[in-house]
């Protein structure tokens, strides 16, 4: 007599996470198709609405909670200029899952846009304002947000590299100006 194969609902719901996080990365929300996601989770594309209802809902628990900054500015605003560059200019481009690259790739989306505006203003610029002291605090920390959208776009998307190690030299120095201005509020109209 053969036994049923057991089932393991918490280690086919990571799966389709895994899967899911692949797809938006590669295709963005309109470009990424449930069966696409259930096939590169290895399950049957029903079980994708019975553990998260519907594409937004799964793209809600696989993208939304990655979307954060917090890590930058948990202990203030020290040495943040030099976590922005060494992160954005130094590290390579990710080949699995990169929540900005999600966020660029998917933002126009009629249904995620809502989702990845609302993740915006709660993760990235709040806790950016949050760590600010000083006037304009939400314009400071929207500039800051655009700013690292940019690089993402430059270094991680493009894939682009500096010409020589005295540009990335004079590029790391004008982005610590630049960032450590915005953080201290010295760059005004």
């Amino acid at each position: 007599m053969t036994q049923a194969k057991k089932r393991d609902a918490a280690a086919t719901q990571q799966r389709i996470l895994e899967a899911a996080q692949r797809v938006f990365h590669e295709e963005g929300y309109d470009g990424a198709t449930t069966r696409e996601i259930a096939r590169r989770a290895e399950v049957n594309i029903a079980l994708i609405t019975r553990y998260f209802g519907s594409k937004i809902g799964l793209f809600e628990k696989a993208v939304i909670p990655f979307l954060h900054i917090g890590w930058l500015v948990e202990n203030g605003v020290e040495g943040v200029p030099e976590r922005l560059v060494d992160t954005y200019m130094d590290t390579p481009p990710w080949r699995g899952f990169d929540p900005m690259i999600v966020f660029l790739r998917s933002a126009s989306s009629v249904e995620a846009g809502p989702l990845l505006e609302e993740a915006m203003n709660r993760q990235i610029v709040a806790p950016l304002m949050g760590a600010l002291e000083g006037p304009d605090a939400r314009a400071r920390a929207v500039l800051l947000a655009t700013q690292i959208g940019g690089l993402i776009v430059f270094f991680r998307i493009l894939d682009q590299k500096t010409q020589s190690p005295e540009e990335a030299d004079a590029m790391r120095g004008y982005l610590m100006t630049y960032f450590r201005d915005l953080l201290n509020g010295k760059t005004a109209p």
